[in-house]
């Protein structure tokens, strides 16, 4: 299974959710290109596993949004998010968490 992403937008590592220990000069490391130094304003060389840091923030909305409407499904009558959405979320969220516990 896979994110499905759109790619018809222009990626660099600053905008991924997957940059991380920048430092003040804005240099940071990308979990996928192993032992180099990425800058904020390089293009990503990994574009399959771009994920922009506003998809990211739509995948955890749509993940709290399930979590409350599990929480309060018999009190309130909250909508439940859409299938196809929350498979992604999930899907990105356990990617996130594979990435992230390896390092």
């Amino acid at each position: 299974m896979s994110v499905r992403r759109k790619n018809n937008e222009e990626k660099f590592c600053g905008d991924c959710c997957w940059f991380y220990g920048e430092d003040t000069y804005g240099y940071g490391i990308c979990p996928f290109r192993f032992a180099e130094l990425q800058e904020c304003s390089q293009k990503c060389e990994v574009p399959l596993k771009y994920v922009s840091k506003k998809e990211m923030r739509h995948h955890m909305a749509v993940l709290l949004q399930y979590h409350r409407w599990l929480k309060d499904w018999i009190t309130v009558k909250r909508i439940c998010p859409d299938k196809i959405e929350l498979e992604d979320a999930a899907v990105f969220a356990y990617e996130y968490m594979k990435v992230f516990s390896n390092l």
